[in-house]
């Protein structure tokens, strides 16, 4: 069939090309035809592909992904070969390609369409001016008039919530203050991807590639209650979730797999358009779905902003996504995209300290980019930080002010980055403005010779974002420091780190979780109680004794924090204080709910209804070490 526009060479003799799959034809033309045009591709992993038959050459790779063929493949954006290049065995074999909308460039932007002249005028009609135009003056997009306004009305307190916890919460870990493992190991059959607390965190639930989450009781460690949509015809897998602010409510995203139809890219089943799925934690039904991303969905957050709930998602399709929900949190009013066309990945956000939740940041690509929540639009982008991805990013108050350290260099790549200071001893120049500080960690491009080992050392970082005193004025990410140790390797996305204002949990890809102290950078402690495989979520209890981990080993572990017995006393010592141990029993004792409450109620609901619904694949029991 012919489309209306589509170019037809004349009748002369015409050179023939055909190609299918099986069979190869080819014709040896001489005649006039149209001069051939090289369209240059909007995309950075579509690359000129070798000879048939000749064997691909092998590349170099993104950091390890979230299994089964997750992670991304090819360099960092490698510029094309010139196409008059006669040796096409000269080029590498194209890289495959990720799920999702491949990465562009800023300037990839449509055309404007050409308008026709009309008969006899030569010039084309005048344009007119902006004056004349009389257009509305436009709204800044970061005022921060606005800002200080909405700070005062709506305060933000979700970012501080373990800096004003309890003075039971974990505070110090190092020698004199390590973390012990509990004897409790709470378990499922596959992995454990993220973990999340209930509001008031008398309630923790798990989420996992087995399609269920599992609620765990903070105080007895016992299994609640198991979520599953027994209505889904299809696979479950779940990432990420959040707990309404009353806890009648479970909101969970992940993946979600065709049963009948199977991918030989990601060798597993294929992946669907994945929903938000909202659960009753206590009749275990799903009340709501939420269609809208057509990919992994990797983080999901709740917030009030101008008295109004909305939920904000990331996902592996590249886009971020309000739902502006009812004051039920079930009921669904509007949906909308925060895009760009150039996004790839979407990973974490952060809403930004004292913004009256209108501005987060988000954990997108290589770097970060700051979005307003009102208008669903981006505001400014960050440089990249690391080589390959950025997949976590959030919001701290540190106990102590941090010391600046000069940037690194790790090898010849970095030396583009000269926007260094010159010496270790340069301090930053004092903030303009209000600042917040903010943690990240990434992963790197993997060494190109045998695609095991990360270019760079993996680190997480420490900035420090100074807010804009003008209106249409620009954010400032200053680098304060990194963090890093010959031991932390960390080059596997979908990572989360925690941070309790002092120290830094830093989870690894074989098991360990490091311990940074933020304001040295020093490792104070490092946990090795995972099976050598990727820890993937930490989480600090704002207002108990307690810090969890969970792991694709199918376990999430449960520490607290001691005393070290004191030193004996010799001559000329001078006598301390004695420093009372932290008992088992400060854990079980810890307070509990207030009868009659809403959660009250809703942990007995929950127990009444999961009496006999336990079974062995889901379990909580004593660690035999």
């Amino acid at each position: 069939m012919v489309n209306p526009g589509d170019y037809l060479p004349s009748d002369e003799d015409i050179d023939v090309e055909m190609l299918d799959s099986d069979t190869e034809l080819s014709k040896t033309l001489t005649a006039k035809t149209k001069p051939t045009v090289t369209y240059e591709s909007d995309s950075d992993f579509e690359e000129p592909k070798p000879k048939r038959g000749k064997p691909a050459a092998k590349r170099g790779t993104r950091g390890r992904g979230r299994g089964r063929g997750r992670g991304r493949g090819g360099t960092a954006r490698a510029a094309k070969p010139s196409t008059d290049v006669e040796d096409e065995d000269a080029f590498d074999a194209p890289a495959p390609k990720p799920r999702g909308r491949p990465r562009k460039t800023e300037t990839d932007t449509p055309k404007a369409k050409r308008g026709r002249k009309k008969d006899g005028d030569s010039k084309g009609k005048a344009q007119m001016t902006l004056d004349e135009c009389n257009l509305a003056p436009k709204e800044p997009s970061v005022d921060p008039t606005q800002i200080a306004e909405l700070a005062q009305k709506y305060p933000d307190p979700y970012w501080r919530e373990l800096v004003n916890g309890s003075q039971d919460r974990i505070d110090i870990i190092d020698d004199e203050h390590p973390l012990e493992l509990l004897p409790y190991t709470l378990t499922d059959q596959m992995a454990i991807t993220g973990i999340a607390l209930s509001p008031d965190g008398t309630m923790l639930a798990s989420f996992g590639s087995t399609g269920c989450v599992n609620i765990w009781d903070t105080d007895t460690f016992e299994c609640l209650t198991t979520l599953r949509d027994a209505a889904e015809p299809n696979i479950d897998e779940f990432f990420v979730g959040q707990f309404t602010p009353n806890s009648e409510y479970l909101v969970v995203g992940g993946k979600l797999k065709d049963r009948k139809r199977w991918s030989e890219a990601d060798e597993d089943n294929h992946i669907m358009p994945c929903p938000l799925k909202i659960f009753n934690v206590v009749t275990g039904e799903v009340v709501a779905r939420l269609d809208g991303h057509s990919e992994e969905i990797l983080c999901v957050k709740s917030v009030v902003y101008k008295e109004e709930n909305y939920l904000v998602t990331t996902s592996q399709d590249g886009y971020i996504r309000r739902w502006h929900m009812d004051s039920d949190w079930v009921v669904l009013k509007e949906s909308r995209e925060i895009t760009d066309g150039i996004t790839c990945m979407s990973f974490t956000v952060s809403f930004i300290p004292n913004t009256g939740n209108r501005y987060f940041i988000a954990a997108t690509d290589d770097h970060v980019t700051l979005m307003d929540l009102e208008r669903c639009m981006i505001v400014q982008k960050f440089d990249p930080i690391y080589s390959s991805y950025c997949d976590c990013g959030k919001f701290i108050e540190p106990v102590e002010e941090p010391v600046y350290q000069k940037l690194q260099l790790t090898n010849a790549s970095d030396e583009a980055r000269d926007d260094a200071p010159a010496a270790a001893e340069q301090p930053l120049p004092e903030p303009t403005g209000p600042y917040a500080y903010f943690v990240t960690r990434g992963v790197e491009l993997l060494d190109a010779e045998n695609n095991t080992v990360s270019s760079r050392p993996n680190t997480c970082t420490l900035h420090r974002l100074v807010y804009p005193t003008e209106p249409d004025g620009k954010f400032e990410l200053q680098e304060i420091r990194r963090y890093h140790h010959e031991e932390y390797l960390s080059n596997s996305w979908l990572i989360r780190i925690a941070s309790n204002g002092r120290y830094l949990l830093a989870p690894t890809l074989n098991g360990q979780v490091f311990v940074f102290h933020l304001a040295t950078g020093q490792v104070t402690g490092i946990l090795r109680d995972h099976e050598a495989i990727e820890v993937r979520d930490c989480k600090f209890h704002p207002t108990k004794n307690l810090m969890f981990t969970c792991s694709d080993d199918g376990t999430v572990k449960v520490y607290r924090s001691t005393q070290a017995p004191p030193k004996q006393l010799v001559d000329g010592d001078v006598s301390m204080e004695p420093i009372v141990d932290i008992q088992r029993s400060e854990v079980s004792e810890s307070p509990k709910t207030a009868t009659g409450s809403p959660l009250a109620s809703l942990k007995d609901g929950i127990k009444s209804m999961a009496v006999g619904t336990l079974g062995s694949s889901v379990t909580a029991e004593p660690d035999s070490s």
